[in-house]
């Protein structure tokens, strides 16, 4: 596949509807990683996918192609393995929640060492956060860790929050880079090798999916979700991974808060039992829950593992094992506070109030998304800077009762931004109703 005409010939075979063998898919991999095949030829085949889709068979080989591009992580002699994943959504927050509980919970149940959570998470683009932009707010905080560095902190910690290095997975990241700017970003095989090579490369043993749908998120409607979570269970599992994926909605932010800082805030807040709201509580506890049901082994129910979950979210343990986690990575939860102090006397402050009694029926999870973004809170491209503390907090979430003139919503930023702007667009994210409104479930659905 050296020269153009082969590369042209195998671009029109899968534009015809046809299917690759294994051993092509290799080769045609491995010349593109050796810069053999242009970055415009592939380009061509990532659409022809996008059309044409991927049969099980190529899907499958073309995730383990993925995976095996680069080096992997061990599985763990003697403990199980498990991670979890979500499609993104505003205010997603449950991944710097999920390891301090599972891993507390964990050693209580089975002795230290016996669970472990390599957890491989990326950076935000659009009005969807990342987990690692959430981490890189913390002063210090070192979420860009090699291979040795991550196996150490699962040694001594049993698990690490870490972004994607330059070993591992390189074909992700270069095939991402040109999904973006392609428009194939959408396509379900694509989407499906992505995540998966990923959570593969991790050595996983066990894994749990956040698949998110709604206005907020990746997936619009449920059904999407479905198709999605449905593959990436089927292709995890046939990796003898022990794979559940959970359909949770975003049709609202997740959480009180929207914004890097003001989320990590949230979290501490969450863990220290300040400030506990009910959807993120049940979205976290779900999947910790999950996680903790597949790490057992059939030892542990489901709703057992939301009990023992209850019982040790009473104490402080999962507070200090977070503290021991940003502590090992590097981070400074007090200058972390410090930054709070300055972020408070320096940022602009805005709120957004009720325009009537009653009660409040919708809280647009795109749209407050977006005009997080216009505040600094997100990037538009990867090589953006975030504002920290730039962000929001809700203090009223749907089903609440408001008064007339009460905050619906506190702003933070210092862009210079006019607020006559700000004001209008965040108001047209809320509405309220003359009748007390019914709150769905948040996680709607276990495949």
């Amino acid at each position: 596949m050296s020269h153009a005409l082969s590369a042209k010939k195998f671009i029109a075979y899968k534009r015809d509807g046809h299917e690759h063998s294994p051993d092509e898919l290799k080769v045609w991999l491995d010349e593109f990683l050796a810069d053999r095949v242009p970055e415009y030829q592939m380009s061509a085949w990532l659409m022809a996918v996008f059309f044409r889709g991927m049969t099980p068979k190529e899907l499958s080989a073309w995730t383990d192609l993925m995976t095996s591009s680069g080096a992997t992580l061990p599985r763990s002699a003697g403990a199980f393995s498990v991670d979890k994943h979500s499609t993104g959504g505003v205010g997603d927050k449950p991944s710097l929640l999920l390891l301090p509980i599972v891993q507390t919970v964990a050693g209580r149940l089975w002795g230290q060492g016996k669970v472990k959570i390599p957890m491989m998470s990326g950076r935000g683009l659009g009005h969807s956060g990342g987990t690692l932009d959430k981490l890189d707010s913390i002063p210090g905080f070192r979420s860009r860790v090699n291979r040795d560095e991550a196996l150490k902190l699962l040694r001594d910690n049993d698990y690490v929050m870490m972004g994607q290095t330059d070993d591992l997975v390189p074909a992700d990241r270069r095939l991402y880079a040109l999904r973006d700017v392609t428009g194939t970003v959408e396509s379900l095989p694509l989407i499906v090798s992505s995540i998966l090579s990923k959570k593969m490369a991790e050595g996983l043993d066990g894994l749990v999916l956040d698949v998110k749908f709604g206005p907020g998120a990746f997936m619009a409607t449920r059904e999407k979700a479905r198709e999605l979570a449905s593959k990436l269970v089927e292709v995890a599992t046939l990796r003898n991974v022990k794979t559940v994926a959970w359909l949770t909605r975003m049709d609202e932010p997740l959480g009180y808060a929207v914004g890097n800082a003001l989320e990590v805030q949230e979290c501490i807040e969450f863990l220290s039992g300040e400030a506990r709201d009910k959807g993120l509580y049940d979205v976290t506890v779900t999947l910790a829950a999950t996680m903790l049901e597949i790490a057992s082994k059939g030892s542990l129910s489901f709703e057992a593992a939301r009990g023992e979950i209850a019982k040790e979210l009473e104490g402080d343990r999962p507070r200090q094992s977070f503290e021991t986690m940003v502590l090992a990575q590097g981070g400074d939860l007090k200058k972390f506070a410090e930054s709070k102090h300055v972020a408070e006397a320096e940022y602009r402050t805005i709120e957004i109030k009720a325009p009537k009694a009653g009660w409040l029926a919708k809280a647009e999870a795109r749209t407050l998304g977006e005009a997080g973004l216009s505040l600094g809170a997100g990037r538009e491209r990867f090589d953006a800077q975030i504002d920290n503390w730039a962000g929001f907090r809700l203090l009223k979430k749907v089903g609440d009762q408001v008064k007339s003139g009460e905050v619906l919503c506190r702003v933070f930023f210092r862009r210079n931004i006019q607020e006559g702007p700000l004001v209008e667009r965040l108001s047209g994210a809320f509405e309220i109703s003359d009748e007390s409104v019914a709150v769905l479930p948040w996680c709607a659905e276990r495949l």
